[in-house]
């Protein structure tokens, strides 16, 4: 059995393969093909989570454990650390363990890349990034990989903020990146995404009709980082129905109506449903750890 630190785990799960998978894990999940128990999570010493993720399918059975301890902190130490367990769905046994950290940033972006293409019905031009944290660095690298040509803007709490997050990312390799301030970063973008853990809309009330609105950041119903104006008039597209009705917080502090809100599977297959202007929330689903691991095993 393998033992994948982050590297190696990156390395097995290049977007051009990780895309597509979590497209058929999407159908397969719809035609319940993949199965998966609700999350379970314990308690750990101050204040800190530990939380089981288990899926199967015919060929694999997984489990992602992640440990999140908030003191760590104040140690220097990461403060989200887990592993994802890969095990013979035949025959039990053992077969990879990968970084959990880097399966979780990578599909989750591989989702957030899968939504705009399908949504779009092309890769986008012009995409601004809001938000300066890890899931808007994951993000940052996944879409310049994905989409060579895109023209990234990046927004930040302030501008400041936004300027050192493009020149850190520009000293790792990754070119082009713009901070804007959020109003002209707006102005002609064909796709924005927030990717913050904020309380309230990080977001303008009316955003542009031809701007298709992605949320990845918020994850509990207390967090709203998309304003309720947008959220209520448009169309709303979501990775996972069951887990966005307990903690799409967007959706959910909007009052949305749940019987207008569709699962991302519904356009894969339909395409002529897609109607402007448009909203994707995101909220995560253990299908999508699947689908990273039937990557890592055919490539390795």
């Amino acid at each position: 059995m393998d033992i994948l630190d982050a590297q190696a785990t990156a390395a097995l799960l290049p977007f051009d393969r990780l895309v597509p998978a979590v497209a058929q894990a999407m159908l397969d999940l719809r035609a319940g093909l993949i199965h998966a128990a609700t999350r379970s999570v314990l308690p750990l010493p101050d204040g800190g989570s530990y939380l089981a993720m288990p899926c199967t399918d015919a060929q694999y059975a997984i489990t992602k454990l992640v440990a999140v301890t908030p003191a760590n902190r104040a140690l220097g130490q990461p403060t989200i650390q887990g592993r994802l367990l890969v095990s013979s769905a035949s025959h039990g046994e053992p077969l990879l363990v990968m970084d959990g950290s880097v399966v979780t940033a990578r599909r989750t972006a591989a989702v957030t890349l899968l939504g705009i293409e399908t949504l779009l019905h092309r890769p986008p031009a012009v995409l601004t990034l809001v938000g300066t944290g890890e899931q808007a660095r994951s993000h940052a690298w996944a879409m310049s990989q994905r989409w060579p040509g895109v023209q990234l803007r990046c927004v930040g709490r302030n501008r400041g903020q936004g300027e050192a997050f493009a020149a850190q990312l520009s000293k790792e390799g990754l070119p082009g990146l713009r901070a804007l301030p959020l109003e002209q970063a707006l102005e002609d973008s064909e796709v924005t995404v927030a990717a913050t853990t904020s309380l309230s809309a990080v977001l303008p009330a009316h955003v542009a009709d031809t701007t298709l609105i992605v949320g990845i950041g918020s994850f509990t119903p207390q967090m709203a980082e998309l304003p309720a104006s947008e959220v209520r008039r448009r169309q709303v597209w979501v990775d996972d129905l069951d887990g966005a009705r307990h903690e799409a917080g967007d959706l959910l502090q909007a009052g949305i109506d749940w019987s207008r809100v569709h699962s991302l599977a519904e356009a894969l297959r339909h395409s002529d449903l897609i109607r402007p202007p448009l909203l994707f929330k995101t909220v995560g689903h253990a299908a999508w750890d699947l689908a990273a691991v039937r990557v890592a095993l055919q490539s390795s």
